[in-house]
This record gives C-alpha cells, sequence and structure tokens, in this order.
C-alpha cells in the first residue's frame, strides 16, 4: 500500500500524511518545522506559523471610517479646522453615510464608543459645529496650532533675504622653492648620465639582452651544433 502523499500549507514541501500536523486554529496540514507550541493555551497545542504570528502583532482593523481618520491626520498638518460637507465625507470614506448621521446631531458626538467617533478622535480632532440643514460639519484640531508655512506665517517678499552666492575661492599658485627645482635638475641630469653611459654600436646592431649574457661567456660564441 502505498503511503499518502500531502503537501505543507505554508513551505510547500511535499511529505506523507502521518508527517503532517493539523493546526488547531485554521485546520491546516504542516510540518513540523512549520509550528509551534502556543503557550498562551493552557494545552500547548501545535499552532502554525501564520496563527501565531497573528497572536503576537495583530492586524489593525480597518473600519468603514479609515480613510477620514487618514484625511485628517494629513489635514493636520498644515490647518487648525476642516469644514466638510456630507457629500465630500462620503466621497472621501466611498461610501454613503447612515441616515442617523443626517437626522440626528447626537451621531456627530464626540464618543470614543462609535466606530465614527473613533475616526476623528483618534486622530485628535474634535467636532465643533454640525449644520443638519446644510450638511455641513466642522472639525477643529485638539492638538493646537499647525505648522504655519509660506502664506499664513505671514511672509512677505520684503521680508525674504534674497539669495547672495558665496564668494569664490581663486586659487593661489605658489612658486616652487629652491630645493625642489634643484631635487628636480638632479633627477634630469641622472636620467641624461644613465642614457650617455650606455654603449652605443654603429649600424642596427642591438646589445645582447641579460638572458643571453648569462648562457653565454662574453668570448665564447655559440656553434652551430649547439644551435
Amino acid at each position: 500500500m502505498t503511503d499518502m502523499k500531502e503537501e505543507c500549507g505554508l513551505c510547500g514541501r511535499v511529505l506523507s500524511h502521518y508527517s503532517l500536523r493539523r493546526c488547531y486554529r485554521c485546520r491546516k496540514l504542516y510540518c513540523r518545522s512549520c509550528m509551534i507550541a502556543d503557550f498562551t493555551s493552557e494545552d500547548r497545542n501545535l499552532i502554525c506559523l501564520n496563527c501565531a504570528r497573528r497572536i503576537v502583532s495583530p492586524e489593525k482593523t480597518v473600519t468603514k471610517y479609515t480613510p477620514l481618520n487618514r484625511y485628517l491626520i494629513r489635514r493636520a498638518e498644515y490647518a487648525d479646522q476642516v469644514t466638510l460637507s456630507f457629500a465630500r465625507i462620503e466621497g472621501i470614506i466611498g461610501d454613503n453615510l447612515p441616515l442617523g448621521a443626517v437626522r440626528n446631531r447626537s451621531w456627530w458626538s464626540n464618543k470614543e464608543s462609535s466606530i465614527q467617533g473613533q475616526a476623528w478622535m483618534n486622530a485628535r480632532w474634535r467636532v465643533e459645529e454640525v449644520n443638519l440643514q446644510e450638511r455641513i460639519v466642522t472639525f477643529k484640531n485638539a492638538k493646537g496650532k499647525a505648522r504655519e508655512t509660506g502664506k499664513k506665517a505671514g511672509r512677505t517678499r520684503k521680508d525674504i533675504k534674497p539669495f547672495i552666492p558665496p564668494p569664490v575661492r581663486t586659487r593661489i599658485r605658489r612658486k616652487p622653492s629652491k630645493t625642489r627645482i634643484s631635487l628636480i635638475q638632479a633627477k634630469f641630469k641622472n636620467v641624461e648620465r644613465q642614457r650617455s653611459s650606455i654603449r652605443s654600436y654603429r649600424g642596427k646592431f642591438k646589445p645582447k639582452p641579460a638572458h643571453e649574457k648569462r648562457l653565454y661567456k662574453p668570448e665564447a660564441k655559440p656553434s652551430k651544433q649547439d644551435t
């Protein structure tokens, strides 16, 4: 009877069915190297690495009003107060607001118990004013004053200093010293002496290379038999 083989749900290795273990949370089969004991439970059952990662660092819950939270965090850098229409908020979250947002003023209360209240309270914003007839809501930044930049800081062209380039340093060429000149002249003279000491030959003959001088004596010449 052939042994049944299955694939590990994490690493993808194909092993026999009896060598795989089942995670008690996701109920999938994994090999022993992809599983670990769950120390949070009393029985310490085997758990896969994916489920263990979710226990240690759970993912942040994304709600319907999370885009509104991100929008207010970005606006906090350069604004202290934001007035948005209900249609604009619906465009930010990508969905329609419930009927309670249009009829009841309490829906816009600053309470962290509600899902919509957590969206602007976690971004450190508060609802300052709600107009149900015009369908407009005003948020106020609870952090304080935003960073003042550009025209909001009251800067004018007179206050801005003109750009002044740094001064260019002219390179001064220094004259060489007498000792350096004498050393260079001595080097040239040594080179000329070496050239003049080389023995010159008439015609197109060249001096023997060093390896021939080692092989043969200067007086003896190789015979035809040696060649």
